[in-house]
């Protein structure tokens, strides 16, 4: 009996240790550490101060305060990192507007929708050749611009098959993109409805949203979290929920909702769709 107490000690002794979960370290350390990327509203920071503001910013703020935790704001990412960046225990969530999406959803799960981004389609001012049917886009001799990877790319090939690609790298911002189609290199691209108007309101006179009524898709923007323990995102969502359902998230987006109807708000529950 006591060899076998004895073998049984060393082969507890010998075993590795189980990894520790994103959820437990975050609970040990009383500290979210955020992964990020800069891109207005979502995430801005300010170049000589450094500060962080923004939608994200001032939701995780608020969420670390009711879950009495504090946010680390751990590395700077490109959107090609996010995943990896997640995955390997680099950082505890993406606080940017993640959009939920089934690319990355088979990698990360996602916090409950914050808010929503719609994308509409953009062409130059003086076009309209696509005012009255959305369907002439799908032509060979209409090109739209995208670049690798992203969501217009991806619109174009579901819904527009038959329209050329003109591709920029995935490090392309979106306003080269836009640019793209002022210089006439593309026809049509889709975009999301802040990053758009912002573009045009510095760029009068340049380009047309053609979908005005009718956004082209509806993305919801959540925090993408770590698949390795569901218990880190059922409590965030736990302070997400009063922080939507207190009215508090609304007033956030007001402070920082510079073009109307660019941002939607998650309608409450007990207020049923809107």
């Amino acid at each position: 009996m006591k060899n076998f107490l004895l073998a049984l000690i060393l082969v507890l002794i010998a075993a590795p240790a189980m990894a520790e979960t994103s959820y437990e370290r975050v609970m040990r350390t009383r500290t979210i550490r955020c992964g990020y990327v800069p891109y207005a509203p979502a995430v801005i920071i300010d170049p000589n101060t450094k500060k962080f503001s923004g939608i994200i910013p001032e939701v995780m703020e608020e969420a670390a305060r009711l879950l009495n935790m504090k946010v680390e704001w751990t590395m700077e990412l490109t959107w090609g990192t996010t995943v990896d960046a997640v995955r390997t225990g680099k950082v505890d969530a993406i606080c940017i507007g993640f959009w939920e999406n089934p690319a990355e959803g088979q990698y990360m799960f996602f916090s409950r929708p914050l808010y929503y981004s719609p994308v509409h389609a953009y062409v130059r001012k003086d076009d309209h050749r696509f005012d009255k049917d959305l369907n002439l886009i799908n032509d060979p001799k209409v090109t739209i611009i995208n670049t690798d990877g992203e969501m217009s790319g991806i619109i174009a090939r579901q819904d527009f098959p038959k329209a050329k690609l003109y591709s920029l790298p995935n490090s392309a911002e979106a306003s080269e993109q836009m640019l793209g189609i002022i210089t006439k290199k593309a026809d049509v691209s889709f975009y999301e409805a802040w990053t758009a108007e912002d573009f045009m309101a510095k760029h009068p006179g340049t380009l047309r949203n053609i979908t005005a009524d009718k956004p082209m898709r509806v993305f919801a923007d959540t925090i993408a979290l770590p698949m390795d323990d569901i218990r880190l995102k059922m409590m965030l969502d736990a302070a997400f929920n009063q922080i939507v359902s207190s009215g508090h998230m609304d007033r956030i987006i007001a402070h920082h909702e510079k073009y109307p109807g660019s941002i939607l708000r998650v309608a409450k529950p007990y207020e049923g769709s809107k």
